[in-house]
């Protein structure tokens, strides 16, 4: 298994920068090249699911690098941090790229299965994980993740960031997967929130979730009865409450059953349809309060009613939908608690050569139930040639192999809804000329069978045109493939999260929620520092403490991260200036000549005093020192002095200007918002962010507007508002995030 390797190094219990050399040396084989002059190593994962791939590691030195600096510390909130002497990347390739070399361009790729990246002071970021199949929504590299997971907990990873940007069909998953379940798709794995754009805090992430999970089904049918959409809304919801045993109340109750659910149904067994006899000893079971005989009396009308609908319709293939096969039972069964217990509880069955079965139909988004007749491939079923007409000029070579060429291109349009008949008979001219060939046969291909193929027509309510669609039949009837109802409950997700999730305006809670979940990417997972002893050692983390000139003068920011170190407890106060003094030049830049002069607030004491007494596993210590070298320009992560916030406020805009603009945008908007549709989610977000955030919101929202809405109606509102102000806040050179 995938684990195997990574599991065998599970005692490792030094720090990162120690277990990392360890596991290289031992676990894995030094490559015959290098990447830009780095160092490559290989190991060779088995996994039950992907089979063998490699995990490949590079060891960068910071020093001889071309990109010293991290933007990934950047964009997490750790431009702080000391530059770190060395990063390691961990890379597995697309599947296509296992058996070749990594190329030069590898931080550049997207394609990756997965890549990460560790500094050695502990602190890395995922940067980024793929692995989607074509019919899932969360299955994205699961595998990949749990390796990498398993991995940075080996190796004593300290804390690991990621921007969770992950898509699937236009879909931003940390917004649907958080209303679903409360937590990022990353939160699986323990990641939290870190940090927000446009000063999105935790704890309004946090409100954000609750609001959109919380969101009540029957509120949504309300609030979009009179919208567009708000029928098809409407059925998308009825039809999951039909299907659920238990009752769906929110939004999120909708969502977990949905991705629970897979195929639409609360059972996952297998597909293949139980008989009579069975399905009815099966319902009798358990808390039904119904006798056998009364459940098997309901089925018996249940099957009357299909084959009587599937008659008048002339055999086609043509189902009844749950409320109709509810009404027409009610006439023969007083008890309508038993009915829909009985079409809840069926799935499949068979009885007397015919399988009932319920199902989704795709335009209605509706549950239908419809019967078949079981066909045996064994007797030898062909196209009716005995419909043609007596004056036909076609041979029935040339008709059989026509028909085949239509049953083709329908098989090819699997999973889709039933194809339109002046299309089918364009893809039909791409392999047969006569035209009049194509028609003959579409005009008589109605409940045909073909081989183990049923091709039906049928009239589309909604376009009026003539449709076909193939239905698959053997000894057993194929129930619908999972590729198929992934596409329909793909599609149902999709459209919840288009005109539901996103469906509501800026100023409205539940569209500001969204919003706030749509601008918080950064999410982070920690390991805490062991608080116990193993293997007769204790952990500490040693963090230094400038001097208070230093902090006045060079070192302005917040303080970068300690290293950790692994001490037997009844080290010395020398020994421990030791260890902390090596572990700090091996692994800051900025370190490189520190000697450590005193552990926290302990001067004074004799070195050979025992620490036993004083600190426990676990602590967190102050070093203090000197030697640091401030002239080295491989200071911070993000590879400036100061703040990367300051440096971005070049307007000069003060923040009671910031107020004035935001309290005349209030009245500004409120006036043309109705005549134009400017989106002013960002103005409503900023109003409660701090000035650094509000300024950015206030700019991002300018510069989104100030063309098309602002500028034009500006005029026609009365304001002391000086327009330099606004001129100042379009020009702006602030990110949005």
């Amino acid at each position: 298994m995938a684990s195997t390797i990574i599991e065998a190094f599970s005692s490792l219990c030094g720090s990162f920068r120690e277990n990392i050399r360890c596991f290289l040396q031992d676990a894995a084989e030094l490559e015959d090249y290098r990447v830009n002059g780095m160092p490559i190593w290989c190991i060779l994962i088995v996994s039950e699911h992907n089979g063998v791939f490699p995990l490949y590691t590079i060891e960068e030195t910071v020093e001889h690098s071309v990109n010293p600096f991290c933007d990934h510390c950047k964009l997490s909130g750790w431009g702080h941090h000391y530059v770190s002497k060395r990063r390691y990347h961990f890379i597995i390739p697309a599947n296509e790229s296992w058996n070749k070399p990594v190329k030069g361009n590898f931080s550049e790729l997207q394609s990756h299965n997965l890549y990460g990246l560790i500094h050695c002071n502990g602190y890395g970021h995922l940067i980024c994980i793929n692995g989607f199949k074509e019919n899932s929504i969360f299955d994205i590299g699961s595998d990949f993740m749990d390796l990498w997971d398993r991995l940075c907990t080996t190796l004593k990873a300290r804390e690991i960031s990621v921007c969770d940007d992950l898509k699937k069909r236009k879909m931003e998953l940390r917004l649907i997967h958080g209303v679903a379940y409360g937590r990022s798709w990353f939160g699986n794995w323990g990641y939290k929130f870190s940090t927000g754009s446009f000063g999105v805090t935790e704890q309004k992430y946090d409100t954000a979730i609750q609001i959109l999970g919380s969101l009540g089904l029957d509120k949504i049918i309300t609030d979009f009865k009179n919208d567009g959409k708000g029928m098809e809304i409407k059925q998308i919801i009825d039809k999951y409450r039909e299907l659920s045993e238990k009752p769906l109340i929110t939004i999120s109750d909708l969502l977990q059953y949905i991705f629970a659910n897979p195929c639409g149904y609360e059972s996952k067994t297998e597909d293949s349809p139980m008989s009579f006899r069975t399905f009815v000893n099966l319902l009798a079971k358990g808390d039904c309060r119904w006798a056998s005989r009364r459940l098997e009396h309901v089925l018996v009308v249940i099957i009357k009613l299909l084959n009587e609908h599937k008659a008048n319709n002339l055999n086609r293939k043509c189902g009844m939908s749950r409320h109709e096969l509810r009404e027409e039972a009610r006439k023969y069964i007083g008890d309508t608690g038993l009915i829909d217990f009985v079409l809840k509880s069926i799935k499949s069955f068979t009885v007397n050569n015919q399988i009932i079965r319920r199902t989704i139909n795709p335009l209605t988004r509706l549950v239908e139930f419809t019967i078949y007749d079981v066909v045996k491939e064994a007797e030898g079923l062909k196209w009716p040639i005995s419909r043609m007409d007596s004056g036909c000029r076609y041979s029935r070579d040339k008709l059989e192999q026509a028909a085949k060429v239509v049953v083709n291109i329908l098989k090819e349009n699997r999973g889709i809804d039933s194809m339109a008949r002046q299309e089918l008979r364009d893809r039909a001219r791409e392999c047969i000329r006569d035209t009049g060939l194509i028609d003959y046969v579409l005009k008589s291909l109605d409940n045909a069978v073909l081989g183990n193929q049923i091709v039906y027509r049928s009239k589309n309510p909604t376009t009026n045109r003539i449709e076909y669609s193939l239905v698959s039949v053997t000894n057993q009837v194929l129930p619908t493939p999972d590729n198929e109802v992934d596409l329909y409950l793909n599609k149902d997700i999709l459209f919840l999260y288009e005109n539901v999730l996103l469906g509501y305006s800026e100023s409205n809670d539940v569209g500001v929620a969204t919003q706030l979940v749509l601008d918080s990417k950064q999410f982070v997972k920690v390991w805490k520092i062991e608080g116990q002893v193993m293997n007769q050692l204790m952990t500490l983390a040693c963090k230094v403490l400038p001097s208070f000139h230093e902090l006045e003068t060079e070192l302005t920011r917040p303080l970068s991260p300690g290293v950790t170190v692994m001490i037997p407890p009844g080290i010395t106060i020398g020994d421990l200036k030791v260890v902390a003094q090596r572990a700090l030049r091996d692994t800051y830049c900025i370190m490189d000549d520190f000697v450590v002069k005193q552990i926290g607030g302990l001067r004074g004491i004799d070195d050979d005093k025992v620490l036993s007494c004083t600190l426990e596993p676990g602590a967190h210590v102050w070093v203090r020192g000197c030697g640091m070298d401030l002239a080295t320009e491989l200071r911070y992560e993000d590879g400036t002095y100061k703040s990367t916030m300051d440096r971005n406020m070049a307007c000069n805009v003060e923040e009671e200007d910031v107020e004035l603009v935001f309290k005349f945008l209030s009245t500004f908007v409120n006036g043309i918002s109705k005549k134009s549709k400017m989106d002013t989610r960002r103005l409503n977000i900023g109003r409660d962010a701090c000035h650094t955030w509000a300024h950015r919101h206030l700019a991002h929202f300018l510069r989104l507007n100030y063309q098309k809405h602002i500028k034009r109606h500006y005029n026609h509102f009365s304001s002391d508002l000086p327009f330099n102000i606004i001129f100042k806040l379009v020009n702006s050179k602030d990110s949005d995030a």
